[in-house]
Parts: C-alpha cells; structure tokens; sequence
C-alpha cells in the first residue's frame, strides 16, 4: 500500500517544491510567459509558457534534482482561461542535462497528444 501512495505524490511542479531555478525553456515569448508559468495549475499572468517561436524545435525542461525519480505520471494544461494549447510533445528524460532519450509505453508512439476540450 506505501506503494500506491508513493506513486500518488507530486513531484514538485504544481506546488512549487521545483523551484523556478530548476525549469528552463528553448525560449519564452515575453517576461510573463517564463519557463516556470509552465507550472500545474498556475494562474498568474494567464498560466503558462509559451516559446518565442512556434516550431518543433521547443522545449521545456524539469531538472527533478534526482539521479533517479520514479515518475509515474504526467499531465498538460493549456493556458488559464484561454484556449491555447500544446497538440503534441514528446516526453524525454536524461541525468546530466545535455543527452535524452524518448520516453514511449510499450507498443506506443513516442508523441504525446494533448486532446483538449
């Protein structure tokens, strides 16, 4: 059962324990649009990051401050209160900063669909 509760906790980014040292972006579009508005449920300034270009070659990165991190889940949200969002992004992983790789499901592609209503 310490398991299940384990699995359940957040790792920082919706309650600030990442602090905004550990978020950098590809770019930002404007001071109010930093990497760290790229937060769970933050509302400020319209909640979100967003790239100074609209391209493929975007990022958004999470240092979790850890040689190992089990992350059991990951959620997306479009900017607060207005429909905007991410409809594709891959989710990479690596432990010096530089070198990544893709991060699939078994039998799945390595994009992730954002299906937002």
């Amino acid at each position: 059962m310490v398991y299940l509760l384990e699995c359940q906790q957040a790792l920082g980014m919706s309650n600030n324990e990442i602090s905004h040292g550990h978020i950098s972006a590809s770019s930002q579009y404007e001071a109010d649009r930093a990497p760290f508005y790229g937060r769970l449920k933050f509302k400020e300034s319209g909640g979100c990051w967003s790239a100074s270009s609209n391209d493929a070659n975007q990022w958004l990165q999470i240092d979790l401050r850890s040689s190992y991190t089990k992350v059991t889940r990951v959620a997306t949200q479009g900017r607060h209160g207005i429909k905007q969002w991410v409809t594709k992004y891959k989710l990479q992983y690596g432990d010096d900063g530089v070198s990544f790789q893709n991060y699939a499901e078994k039998g799945q592609s390595t994009d992730k669909v954002n299906r937002a209503a």
